[in-house]
């Protein structure tokens, strides 16, 4: 596997991309891409150039707006943002750069690749994986930016104008549905040279399934935040498209699997490579290869939590996002069984000695907060007098796990009134937890999936795009967000400030935003 990204590293050094903005889409090399490009391996090099596109967007701040929406008993996530106050604006700021680096890597071998002599099959593969990284990149501008320049297979070198999130996810479910059509599944992924693929970073058609699955699922959802031009589709159709693509994952028992409990979820499935694992981002193991990972990054979302003991210097008072022991065993109570206690697992395998650490004695170390303890892996300085430091995590990034892609299809069931088949998909997630079964005296089905999404992925940067996706702002989020009008949400209250397109003329922010610049 090292060897794959050898040629990536190879790959990168030779191609010199021009960063002035993201709208710079011509290489500075581009007149020699006819020559780059004449056989399967140099394509191969290319989709693993894309690969590395994706691996360096998940280890920038790609997940600044997740954040906002974390269970939170602390405030702080940077400085109050959480809360919305417009009057720091930094907090609201970021550039898609990295994200449009992806595009910059896909459209650059498609001139090329009917030329390249290899096996139609092989071809489709790769056409498969393009396709597939334009649906996923997308999937992240539109949630995190809302209206986004929509680049599609041209090469583009001037100002372009932001297109309604509407009509780019339109063309994002577009790519994902082809990526799913063409490309094979998991367990039948092969490289050039015929050999096996047993890593998750090249997409596959369940990688592709559940991109669509979350494309559809928030334009379904979003349609509060469409304008009134662009909101008269079907969402019904969307959420039947959610749960035939998420029902086209959870079918292959032979590819897919949930780990067997929660504990596992730290140790298998979050480290990487697991049968939990739908799409991830090469990390563990190649920090040579790759050079040095900033503890800055700490793979994305976890940055905001970890703490001791995997940081051993960084104790809960210096987290960003904390969560007091009470509010940790609120969500995850105990119960009597049959005269026993009964505890959902998640609980201790997802907080370190909750109950030890939760101590009088230790109030003023901790102040009730709890030790999130979901990455448990860290990566430590091997030389020099930073011998025995952290350095970061020794993880996989993992984009898609099977159990979000069970609750997202719990959640579109309920929405399309397939009630049992709703229950059926909440309590399998419950069940690996050892957490109650659903009961029609918990209320709504929908909020309750949701606050299962909210406990299952917790810490994992999902809870902002449920909020959204099922408009319960005005409950879930904090502070400011929760009083926003529907003309503010039109006016892109939920998206974040572009930095970085000084350059680009054709260029708007948001009207939320525009009165605070």
């Amino acid at each position: 596997m090292k060897h794959c990204y050898i040629i990536l590293l190879l790959l990168l050094g030779t191609i010199n991309w021009s960063c002035e903005d993201a709208l710079t889409m011509t290489p500075e090399a581009s007149v020699t891409f006819g020559n780059a490009y004449q056989t399967e391996k140099d394509i191969e090099s290319a989709m693993l150039a894309m690969e590395g596109a994706v691996r360096s967007f998940a280890s920038q701040y790609v997940h600044w707006a997740s954040k906002l929406g974390e269970f939170d008993d602390y405030f702080d996530n940077g400085g109050g943002f959480a809360l919305l106050q417009p009057a720091k604006l930094n907090g609201y700021t970021y550039g898609w750069y990295s994200a449009y680096n992806i595009l910059k890597e896909v459209n650059s071998p498609i001139p090329f690749l009917d030329d390249v002599p290899m096996t139609e099959e092989r071809r489709n593969f790769y056409r498969g994986q393009i396709h597939f990284y334009k649906a996923f990149t997308y999937l992240h501008l539109v949630r995190d930016f809302g209206d986004c320049m929509l680049i599609r297979d041209e090469v583009i070198s001037g100002p372009l104008a932001r297109t309604s999130w509407v009509d780019v996810i339109d063309y994002a479910i577009g790519e994902a549905r082809a990526a799913a059509n063409l490309l094979p599944e998991y367990s039948e992924l092969k490289d050039a040279d015929g050999d096996v693929v047993t890593y998750k970073s090249i997409p596959c058609k369940g990688a592709a399934n559940a991109v669509l699955a979350h494309l559809c699922a928030w334009k379904a959802g979003c349609k509060y935040m469409a304008p009134s031009v662009k909101s008269g589709y079907d969402d019904s159709a969307l959420w039947q498209a959610v749960d035939s693509a998420c029902t086209a994952i959870i079918s292959l028992d032979d590819v897919y699997k949930l780990a067997s409990n929660p504990e596992a979820v730290c140790t298998s499935v979050l480290v990487g490579g697991d049968r939990e694992s739908i799409y991830e981002s090469i990390f563990r193991g190649f920090a040579d290869e790759f050079g040095e990972i900033s503890p800055t990054f700490l793979l994305a979302e976890s940055r905001y939590w970890q703490t001791y003991p995997v940081t051993t210097s960084r104790l809960t008072l210096s987290s960003g996002c904390r969560m007091l022991v009470s509010s940790v065993r609120e969500m995850f109570p105990t119960r009597e069984e049959g005269g026993e206690k009964v505890t959902d697992l998640r609980r201790d395998a997802y907080f370190y000695k909750l109950d030890s650490l939760a101590h009088d004695t230790l109030l003023p170390l901790t102040e009730g907060y709890a030790f999130p303890w979901k990455w448990r892996y860290a990566r430590l300085e091997t030389s020099g007098t930073g011998t025995g430091m952290f350095r970061g995590y020794d993880q996989n990034k993992i984009w898609f796990r099977l159990a979000d892609i069970i609750l997202l299809r719990a959640e579109s069931r309920v929405r399309l009134g397939n009630i049992e088949g709703a229950i059926d998909d909440l309590n399998r997630i419950r069940k690996r937890a050892n957490a109650k079964p659903y009961e029609s005296a918990e209320g709504d089905l929908r909020y309750a999936i949701f606050k299962e999404r909210e406990k299952e992925l917790l810490m994992e940067g999902s809870r902002w795009y449920d909020v959204l996706r099922n408009e319960y702002y005005k409950t879930e989020l904090y502070g400011g967000y929760r009083s926003v009008s529907q003309q503010d949400i039109l006016d892109g209250c939920f998206f974040l400030i572009v930095n970085g397109e000084a350059n680009n003329t054709l260029f708007v922010q948001y009207p939320f935003w525009q009165k605070y610049l």
